[in-house]
């Protein structure tokens, strides 16, 4: 097990909660702009809609991942003080 908290990333309360709401403030808009594709993109192109929809789901997957590593970081730190 020693191999492996050695070659973990290793976040400071500052970084992880930075990444948290990176990762929040991202999801939030992105998903607001889900909301707007299937309302307007959608309904009015769906050429166009099927442009936006892997930009909407790589934003929404890099949102995610961000609040994981500072969820992650956080949980971290907590354990560690």
């Amino acid at each position: 097990m020693l191999w492996y908290t050695e070659r973990t990333m290793k976040f400071t309360r500052r970084t992880s909660n930075i990444l948290l709401i990176m990762g929040a403030i991202m999801l939030f808009f992105w998903v607001t702009r889900a909301y707007t594709w299937y309302a307007n993109d959608l309904q009015e192109s769906p050429y166009l809609a099927l442009i936006h929809l892997p930009i909407i789901l790589i934003s929404l997957t890099i949102g995610s991942y961000l609040a994981y590593l500072g969820v992650k970081g956080r949980r971290a730190t907590r354990s560690n003080v």
